[in-house]
């Protein structure tokens, strides 16, 4: 934390003298003689009249109020999130070996289920594509902000034959940072070696044909998208699956297509670990902290404290 005006702070021990001086005098009220009491319920009565904490809570809170109303003029700044303010695309593998059904309901299925969480957790001002990459890529949602039509082509997904894995992020590549060597669509300026866009890839088994996946990581590098990247399935004998060899999950070839962006490899072997990992990823993504002065939110807590006080203090001793 860092403040605008630290010399205010200072003041704090005004504070603490005004406490000093009040508990002083308290030290200093007489001492009544007792008096006869004619019934235990009038002495309840005085009893619950006079108790410490109803007496002395809303100075308390006043001088609680004063203050926390310093601290906030002193303009405290801390690292609070806010939009990254960077294009995402989704990029999700949608060959045949998706129906496998190692992660119930099947890989398909809990995938979708895992992106419409991710979809859901991300600022709603965050532009976000969708791609799908089978016997081809296809740019199913181009960037937009509006998050039914995003949930709706993450909901239509279905299964192809082949898995162009490496055509597929070259497809959301484009989708975030336009065509040729135009910058990344939509980003904002970010410090030295920070991504312009992001893009998120999920995979589940081996690369068929298509553009080789780390040639497709190179060029993402270059136009500034860092690359995460999931893998999901369980790790079994090919002969189990029906799609055979290629629904065995090729670790290597997804996290070198994450390093080589500046990304992370994640591995999902069932679908409350997906779903983890994607709510991570949008809070990763979609949101940054940046230094905020939060002088008003501050006011707005001694503000009502005050008038906590005050009411408290009618409550104890009202006025007839």
């Amino acid at each position: 934390m860092t403040w605008k005006q630290p010399a205010l702070l200072w003041l704090l021990l005004a504070v603490g003298g005004l406490l000093a001086f009040y508990i002083s005098t308290l030290r200093r009220v007489p001492r009544r003689g007792a008096i006869a009491l004619p019934t235990w319920a009038t002495a309840d009565a005085a009893a619950a009249q006079a108790g410490w904490v109803r007496r002395h809570l809303p100075a308390g809170i006043f001088m609680l109020a004063i203050a926390i109303a310093l601290i906030g003029a002193a303009g405290p700044v801390i690292p609070w999130p806010t939009p990254a303010g960077r294009p995402v695309v989704l990029i999700i593998d949608v060959s045949r070996s998706m129906e496998e059904p190692d992660i119930p309901p099947s890989r398909i299925e809990a995938s979708k289920t895992a992106a419409l969480e991710f979809a859901n957790r991300l600022p709603r001002q965050t532009q976000a594509a969708l791609v799908s990459f089978g016997n081809y890529a296809t740019l199913v949602v181009p960037l937009t902000a509006d998050r039914e039509r995003l949930r709706e082509g993450i909901r239509n997904l279905t299964t192809q034959l082949r898995t162009q894995l490496g055509t597929g992020l070259m497809e959301g590549v484009r989708a975030v940072a336009g065509e040729g060597n135009a910058a990344p669509r939509g980003g904002t300026p970010s410090p030295l070696g920070q991504p312009m866009a992001f893009a998120v890839l999920l995979s589940d088994g081996r690369v068929s044909d298509g553009v080789p996946p780390l040639e497709a990581a190179q060029e993402a590098r270059r136009r500034g998208v860092r690359v995460y990247t999931v893998g999901v399935g369980t790790f079994a004998d090919p002969r189990t699956f029906r799609s055979g060899y290629y629904g065995v999950l090729d670790e290597p070839t997804l996290r070198a297509v994450a390093a080589e962006t500046g990304g992370e490899y994640f591995r999902a072997s069932e679908t409350g670990q997906l779903r983890r990992i994607y709510r991570d990823l949008a809070r990763r993504i979609g949101w940054e902290k940046r230094p905020t002065e939060v002088s008003s939110i501050v006011g707005a807590v001694a503000l009502g404290l005050l008038v906590a006080s005050v009411l408290l203090r009618a409550w104890v001793s009202p006025i007839h």
